[in-house]
């Protein structure tokens, strides 16, 4: 039977000169968090909804408002028209199966769009930081990002590779999404921290303060206050322990 992916448009609207973010499913889904974080600290709206059979199918209550009667799937797509941001939030990892095939399809219809460039969010396992002393973030970056000079005048530790592919262990899709979009000469760039599993709301807001370093999204002096935490967030690691069970 042939892969269907099935995009649903809420609202048109002209995505040329956007910058997509991307997060990939991965350890401690440090990639998810700081673009929920950026969606509700934007106010970024919902455009469109993608149902394929490389995602995991989940169903939930909007994330970002209280007593919203929206409900919200497994992927979604969000813009902010004043940033010239659009975010494809990806909430449930890729059927092997069918990842390659939907990973293509999302890289060519954004082209299509004519956006300006794709950023990858994720993560690595924390065992996986050799230099322990450096900075617990790595880029990875094309030849064709329009961040290339911008990355050459800060004190940021890019990603080590002995070989032309670029593996980030626990860093889910993030590798082979970065290999289809220079095949397909896209300009892109990848952000990763090294972390483990547990809390990683810390994670989160740092991985935006560093992508507000590559892309403007608010006030650099006093970015902590600017950023709205999610709803969704409130109940993360679920409610305390019924009292009857002491």
């Amino acid at each position: 039977m042939a892969q269907i992916n099935h995009w649903k448009k809420l609202t048109d609207c002209d995505l040329s000169g956007y910058t997509l973010i991307i997060p990939s499913v991965a350890v401690g889904n440090v990639g998810q968090l700081a673009c929920d974080l950026v969606i509700s600290s934007l106010h970024m709206r919902k455009i469109g909804l993608v149902y394929s059979p490389a995602i995991i199918p989940i169903l939930g209550y909007d994330p970002y408002k209280i007593g919203s009667t929206n409900l919200s799937g497994c992927c979604e797509l969000y813009e902010c028209a004043e940033k010239k941001l659009v975010i494809l939030l990806l909430r449930a990892p890729l059927v092997y199966k069918y990842g390659k095939k939907f990973l293509t399809e999302v890289v060519e219809k954004f082209k299509g769009e004519n956006i300006k460039d794709i950023i990858i969010l994720t993560s690595s396992f924390a065992h996986e930081r050799k230099h322990i002393m450096t900075s617990p973030f790595r880029y990875v970056v094309n030849e064709l990002s329009p961040h290339t000079s911008t990355l050459r005048t800060l004190d940021w530790v890019e990603h080590e590779s002995k070989s032309e592919t670029v593996k980030i262990l626990g860093g889910g899709f993030a590798s082979l999404l970065y290999e289809i979009i220079k095949e397909k000469s896209v300009p892109c760039l990848v952000l990763y921290k090294f972390v483990s599993e547990g809390d990683n709301i810390p994670d989160a807001y740092e991985m935006v303060q560093y992508l507000n370093t590559i892309v403007p999204l608010f006030d650099k002096s006093d970015i902590y206050s600017q950023l709205i935490h999610p709803v969704s967030w409130n109940l993360m690691f679920g409610g305390p322990p019924p009292r009857d069970i002491y």
